[in-house]
């Protein structure tokens, strides 16, 4: 992975850190989530608002990823994902029965880490697929992450397979974002319930191999999987967990910087299929690595900016790199259809299980899929 991008700076700033939650969105196909785009202030393509200071605890402001697929470039947001990486579980642990919407965790001392009463063992154990305190053996009382999602990936409950907006529901207290309420949606509303199709132009072939692709705002390590639920049926885990989709690790990984024609990055993913739900399925472990905080700060290239700000990043409200950036990179991937799919429409869930907090991110996209290709 190395050779892929250029070692990433650590800043000494970790204690200044606002407590804000881990932010990601499926860029391509576009997902439901980004029904918002059509309202102000996303219709307009500009930041909606300042990107938040360490004075603002909590506060995660209505924000999200650029599109790098749409080649948005010069410090402009794309308007086409508005508030798609707010939608996600929080409080959310391995083995409990319901995530309760207010546990951001882990706490410091053992006692307080288990968000519910019988909590599961981690299955992921291998340092190379950790993400966070990786020094610590597994299970151990110096292992402060082993309840959180992605130490058993596809194993902690959610609130809804598409997300909830806000990760919680409506009301004070709790960590979650603060989503703004639309015509579309308001805090506490379940992706499943309230998001209808949106029209992706996207149709794929079933056997095929497609690619997908989703951004970042803030990082808090893990990893992910997408997977498929025809959409004439509840939009549920059980329904996505019946069609998990294969990474095609015969291709790299992707990071791509400024839109389709923009700077590429191949690197070889890490990928895990034990201790999985559903049983044997594979996920990958997020390929942003966690520097406290500033997810992205030092990748190169960054995405066009003024000159103060290719410079000063950290410090300064910039909006490419930095803090909360780099906002115009892709991280793309490769992943192979059943051939035996029924042709019809779909819903591409995608689910990222963090593990340095106890949140789980949802993307919901809707496809059409033909019939497999005629073998020649």
């Amino acid at each position: 992975m190395g050779q892929a991008w250029v070692a990433v700076r650590v800043f000494a700033r970790s204690l200044l850190i606002p407590l804000v939650a881990g932010h990601g969105s499926v860029v391509r196909p576009l997902p439901r989530q980004a029904v918002d785009a059509d309202q102000a202030p996303w219709a307009s393509g500009a930041v909606p608002e300042p990107v938040p200071r360490v004075s603002l605890p909590n506060e995660a402001g209505t924000w999200c990823p650029v599109a790098g697929a749409s080649g948005a470039r010069l410090g402009k947001y794309s308007a086409n994902l508005a508030q798609s990486c707010f939608w996600f579980s929080n409080g959310c642990a391995i083995g409990c029965h319901a995530c309760d919407g207010s546990t951001r965790g882990p706490e410091v001392g053992p006692e307080k880490r288990k968000v519910c009463a019988t909590p599961m063992n981690a299955t992921l154990c291998d340092e190379r697929l950790r993400t966070v305190n990786t020094d610590a053996e597994c299970g151990s009382a110096a292992d402060r992450y082993a309840f959180t999602p992605w130490r058993a990936p596809g194993f902690a409950p959610v609130f809804d397979a598409c997300g909830m907006a806000g990760g919680r529901a409506a009301g004070p207290g709790g960590h979650g974002a603060v989503y703004r309420n639309t015509s579309h949606a308001k805090q506490g509303d379940l992706g499943s319930a309230v998001l209808g199709a949106l029209n992706t132009n996207t149709t794929w072939s079933a056997g095929d191999t497609v690619e997908v692709s989703w951004a970042i705002t803030a990082n808090h390590g893990g990893g992910y999987q997408y997977r498929l639920c025809p959409a004439g049926e509840p939009l549920n885990e059980a329904c996505f967990q019946k069609t998990p989709l294969p990474f095609d690790r015969s291709r790299k990984q992707l990071f791509r910087w400024g839109g389709l024609d923009g700077t590429k990055a191949w690197f070889d993913g890490d990928y895990v299929s034990e201790g999985t739900n559903p049983p044997g399925s594979t996920w990958v472990k997020n390929p942003i690595p966690r520097n406290d905080g500033f997810t992205g700060a030092g990748f190169a290239p960054k995405c066009d900016e003024v000159p103060d700000c290719r410079t000063t990043a950290v410090e300064s409200d910039c909006l490419c790199s930095g803090m909360w950036g780099p906002y115009n990179l892709e991280i793309v991937d490769y992943v192979t259809l059943p051939s035996s799919l029924a042709p019809g429409k779909y819903v591409l869930g995608w689910r990222w299980d963090c593990e340095e907090s106890n949140q789980v991110w949802a993307s919901c996209s809707d496809v059409q899929i033909t019939a497999a290709r005629a073998s020649k």
